[in-house]
């Protein structure tokens, strides 16, 4: 399958920023990715999402995330527009990771923009299962000559209309337009299911911060006693979340899905048709109800992922998987901090 001929229309920058400016898109982070030819199920599936019925719009997805507050749900939409599957996410970027292109790009095209609150941003191009390129268009870096066909009068030296021209960039691969009545409207929505927060993105650093004691013993001692160390971890985790000292990846992953699905469901919005004060009252009680169910299953799964990570062929990485998701397990079983009410002086 080849890449698809840039399709430019003279309006799209404009477009985009009349839906950014209006607010039927957040404008301050988001992420958009298009995928051709795949049903929307198997879309998400490749983009760690739970294909189903479920449908929501950007409004209550914005709604449910703040109040998951500060626990936090990942969540896309998704649906088909003419033959390519649009994926949004409202203050998420997992459409920009380079194994997530790739996974949704295999046998396809795939094509992305981000951009967050920090001014991080990306444009990527995926075809058949390979990263062709990305190109941060807040730093202006060098454009991959993959992503220049598709990039000719996009200039991004407007801070107020850069975001715009980067949407312009997918419509451009796509072919499609994201309207002001996709925006604005309900979708099949999904949380996504990520395991790398059950591992640190730097081991090492992450020991060095939390446990700098252990670290300097364990670059020191033999591989045979970093191993027995780990397992001692997974065995002491595992006893404290009441399961077995025994796991895979897919047990990990069915725990994170139940996680993210009670998330879900905890952090539904008041009823609408309540007046003021009840919907008030009933947001200040879904935050200081205390997820209990949530929490158990979340450290069931770090208490798992413990057990996972003693297969890692590095002696140190099977300690520090372990640490660092039986430090995750006891933060879990402990009480959420409670917000102090405020009493006017």
């Amino acid at each position: 399958m080849s890449l698809p001929e840039p399709v430019v229309r003279a309006d799209a920058t404009d477009h985009y920023d009349r839906v950014l400016s209006c607010g039927l898109l957040p404008s301050d982070a988001l992420c958009l990715t298009a995928v051709r030819g795949l049903s929307v199920g198997e879309a998400l599936r490749r983009f760690d999402g739970l294909p189903g019925e479920r449908r929501a719009d950007l409004g209550e997805v914005n709604a449910r995330s703040g109040g998951a507050h500060p626990d936090e749900l990942p969540v896309v939409l998704a649906d088909e527009v003419d033959g390519w599957v649009l994926l949004v996410e409202d203050n998420g970027w997992h459409g920009a990771d380079r194994e997530v292109l790739e996974r949704l790009s295999a046998g396809t095209v795939a094509a992305s923009a981000f951009w967050n609150v920090n001014f991080d941003s990306t444009l990527s191009l995926a075809h058949d299962g390979e990263l062709l390129g990305a190109f941060d268009f807040v730093l202006r870096q060098e454009r991959p000559a993959a992503l220049v066909p598709y990039l000719e009068g996009l200039e991004f030296d407007d801070a107020h209309r850069m975001c715009a021209e980067s949407l312009a960039f997918v419509e451009r691969v796509s072919g499609v337009r994201l309207t002001e009545q996709w925006a604005a409207g309900p979708h099949f929505a999904s949380v996504v299911v990520d395991l790398r927060r059950f591992r640190p993105s730097d081991p090492r650093q992450w020991l060095d911060v939390n446990e700098p004691g252990l670290l300097a013993w364990a670059t020191t001692a033999r591989e045979a006693e970093v191993r027995a160390a780990a397992e001692e971890v997974a065995r002491t985790a595992c006893a404290a979340a009441g399961v077995e000292p025994e796991a895979t990846v897919d047990d990990v992953l069915r725990d994170h899905r139940r996680v993210m699905e009670l998330r879900w469901d905890r952090a539904a919005p008041p009823d609408p048709d309540l007046d003021p004060v009840a919907r008030l009252q009933a947001a200040v009680r879904q935050r200081d109800t205390e997820p209990v169910a949530e929490r158990e299953v979340e450290a069931r799964a770090h208490a798992r992922a413990a057990v996972v990570a003693l297969r890692a062929d590095d002696p140190l990485a099977a300690l520090v998987g372990g640490r660092y998701n039986a430090h995750q397990a006891v933060r879990l079983r402990q009480p959420r901090p409670r917000v102090p009410p405020q009493h006017a002086g």
